[in-house]
């Protein structure tokens, strides 16, 4: 097992904390490639989660037709603002470089946010 520190914008950290938001989806940078089920997150160094599957893509177009968008912005924007806001965090280079990972996750320390 293997212990991840991930950072997130405060809006972000916010729908974690909140237990809305349960994938993370990020550039697949090589220090992120190795994450598997059974791994642990920190993020923000706050809030602990593990790792419950770990998928990998080629673009953030594919992620948001194959996962579903409100587990990833708890908002639910549009699927055209949903991809706007990663190519914001995330220059196209990098997505076509790394391709894209999303990870999924459940809360440690808190019951309500056992998944079903």
């Amino acid at each position: 097992m293997k212990v991840y520190r991930l950072y997130l914008k405060d809006e972000y950290l916010e729908m974690v904390r909140s237990g809305k938001k349960r994938i993370e989806v990020r550039v697949a940078y090589p220090q992120l490639r190795g994450m598997k089920r059974g791994d642990k997150i920190i993020f923000n160094d706050e809030i602990p989660a593990e790792v419950i599957s770990v998928k990998l893509y080629e673009t953030f177009r594919q992620v948001l037709r194959e996962e579903p968008i409100d587990k990833i912005f708890p908002d639910r924007p549009s699927f055209e603002r949903a991809l706007r806001r990663f190519h914001n965090l995330y220059p196209r280079w990098k997505e076509n470089r790394y391709g894209v990972i999303a990870i999924r996750f459940r809360l440690l320390g808190r019951e309500r946010d056992e998944e079903p």
